[in-house]
């Protein structure tokens, strides 16, 4: 079986374009799961960049049409390369038409260390991943995507009243590159937190989608999981604001993420 980052990796065919065939199995609603169309545009934007020094810091994406299963075209363009930040836009298209289209910041590292660092935000209690049986992730509502993620949920499920919710999440695809792509893809795969706090279940589709990396992969047991923590504090004229987190087994913050997701139905 091809490992996740197998399947968001896009091929070279020119300066600046790219193919990617996106998989059947993989839909969220009409279109394929937005977490693996924005992790083929990060290692779209990465293999531009080319320079392995540089590791992807901030990333803004829109989403303004569904991603179809076949044949996509991305393409990238350098915006600027400075001496230690690239500023990158790539897009997806299909039919013609624009499908998803980021900005990333490709840089290197500074100094951050002593008063040039601290973190404020606490990792969420949890019990270890290891005692907590995995969500089954398929029939009864879950989207065509998920039985390739592993959930294992330690609070909030839908309809459940609860805002917020905590849980471990990983590919069920081993192997692969554990990497910017990687992040973005599992950063997605959760349902919208804003499904906790509802009546009936509705339909939604991510609209904007925004990830800052802090602490990265290295270092960390390829086979653990993540801890995930969303909340969505604003919901207004059918648009629902929501922020989260992914956090390592060491209790490092790994990334932010924030997405404007809109309520279909």
């Amino acid at each position: 079986m091809a490992a996740l980052s197998d399947l968001s990796t896009p091929i070279p065919v020119a300066d600046g374009r790219y193919t990617l065939d996106v998989p059947v199995g993989w839909r969220q609603g009409r279109g394929a799961f937005g977490g693996l169309t924005i992790s083929s545009l990060v290692r779209a934007i990465e293999h531009a960049v080319g320079d392995p020094a540089r590791a992807l810091r901030s990333l803004t994406a829109e989403l303004p049409g569904p991603t179809l299963a076949g044949a996509a075209e991305i393409t990238v363009e350098i915006l600027r390369k400075g001496s230690s930040v690239s500023t990158v836009r790539a897009a997806l298209a299909q039919g013609g038409e624009v499908k998803a289209h980021v900005v990333g910041v490709v840089a290197t590292t500074r100094r951050g260390h002593g008063p040039l660092a601290w973190q404020d935000l606490a990792a969420p209690e949890a019990a270890a991943w290891s005692t907590i049986e995995p969500a089954p992730a398929s029939g009864g509502g879950w989207p065509e995507f998920a039985p390739n993620f592993e959930y294992r949920v330690v609070d909030g499920l839908p309809l459940s009243g609860v805002p917020r919710a905590i849980g471990w999440i990983r590919s069920r695809l081993h192997g692969g590159l554990r990497d910017a792509g990687h992040v973005a893809a599992l950063m997605d795969a959760w349902w919208p937190v804003a499904l906790n706090r509802m009546p009936a279940m509705r339909p939604m589709a991510t609209l904007a989608y925004s990830l800052d990396i802090v602490g990265g992969l290295d270092g960390l047991d390829p086979e653990a999981p993540l801890l995930y923590r969303a909340t969505a504090p604003v919901l207004a004229d059918g648009y629902c604001l929501e922020t989260r987190e992914l956090w390592g087994e060491d209790g490092r913050l790994v990334a932010i993420n924030h997405q404007t997701i809109v309520i279909i139905a």
